[in-house]
């Protein structure tokens, strides 16, 4: 017993410097965005949202909106970012990306937070993607799995615990069904991409690899693939026993494995990493690289200079977009 309390007390210091890292560099990137542009619906529904009692209604205006809707998977009312493009109007249908968080990080982390929003109306403005809809969904720290048929937090009032729930339901169905219900999309699988960062890199490429049928194109942006060298997520009994609690489990569930046998048709990927990332994850990227190579998946793979931070990220979103909405693909 005392060997698996010392084990999760490491867990809790390593995830901590994850969240640290992550957090730290999205709010000192965060500094140059436009505050102005995120919007709710009004004060009543954004008090009624930060309680958590009611969900805000949705506006049909261009800019970002934070709001919450009731998702019938996890039986919670989840929160949304949204960003809506420069001239945005209901008479017009827009692709839609679906943008994850990493571990400890929140919805609001990859729009208002990295500032993606600038860059997509600087591209969009220069012609070189096409307009579309944003939106980032909270995740938690549930690395997107149906992990338990019932929504649990393992460990109430430490923000650094892990969430069980139906989570991949509640991404693929309730949110996409939410948004192509309540906003201007094209609601067309050729029109849905979905990426993310970190923990977030791992939701995409797993949602996508077993959903093909939902989404054309998915990025992992420094994904948290890992390989057999656990010792820096708090070893056989840190965040392996939460992700791969068995090897069937694993089969189910790992990204490595799933790119092997599932039909991967009509989908294209994006993978990158920093070649100073902490957790080595260029490891698992490069290898998910050479097996969607082999089958013929559509893939590209980037290995740059910079680290596992928001840094590395914010200095590449011009190509994620371009790779997800550009005009030319």
């Amino acid at each position: 017993m005392q060997s698996r309390g010392n084990a999760r007390s490491k867990l809790k210091v390593l995830t901590m410097l994850i969240m640290l890292i992550c957090c730290m560099s999205l709010v000192s990137c965060s500094s140059g965005t436009d505050s102005a542009a995120v919007q709710t619906a009004s004060p009543e529904a954004s008090a009624a949202a930060a309680e958590g009692t009611a969900s805000a209604a949705p506006l049909q205006t261009p800019g970002i909106q934070n709001l919450t809707f009731h998702s019938e998977a996890l039986d919670q009312k989840m929160r949304l970012s949204i960003y809506l493009p420069v001239g945005y109007s209901t008479e017009q249908h827009y692709p839609v990306l679906y943008l994850i968080h990493g571990y400890g990080g929140k919805e609001t982390d990859m729009i208002a937070g990295l500032g993606l929003h600038l860059n997509a109306e600087r591209l969009d403005q220069a012609g070189q993607i096409h307009p579309l809809i944003i939106v980032s969904p909270q995740m938690d720290n549930s690395y997107g799995l149906n992990s338990s048929p019932t929504y649990a937090v393992n460990d109430p009032g430490d923000p650094l615990t892990t969430y069980n729930g139906m989570y991949e339901d509640y991404l693929v169905k309730d949110v996409v069904n939410y948004v192509d219900s309540h906003f201007s999309t094209i609601a067309e699988r050729d029109s849905r991409y979905i990426g993310g960062i970190s923990m977030g890199g791992f939701v995409s490429l797993h949602a996508a690899l077993l959903h093909s049928d939902v989404y054309s194109r998915a990025g992992g942006h420094s994904p948290a693939l890992f390989l057999d060298d656990w010792s820096s997520v708090g070893g056989e009994y840190g965040l392996i026993r939460f992700l791969y609690p068995t090897e069937a489990e694993r089969q189910e569930r790992d990204p490595l494995i799933l790119a092997k046998d599932r039909d991967l048709r009509g989908l294209a990927v994006y993978l990158d990493c920093g070649e100073e990332d902490s957790y080595r994850f260029y490891e698992g990227a490069e290898q998910l690289y050479t097996l969607l190579k082999d089958k013929g998946v559509p893939v590209e793979y980037h290995l740059r200079a910079g680290k596992h931070d928001g840094e590395y990220w914010r200095a590449h979103l011009d190509e994620y977009l371009i790779f997800y909405a550009g005009r030319t693909n």
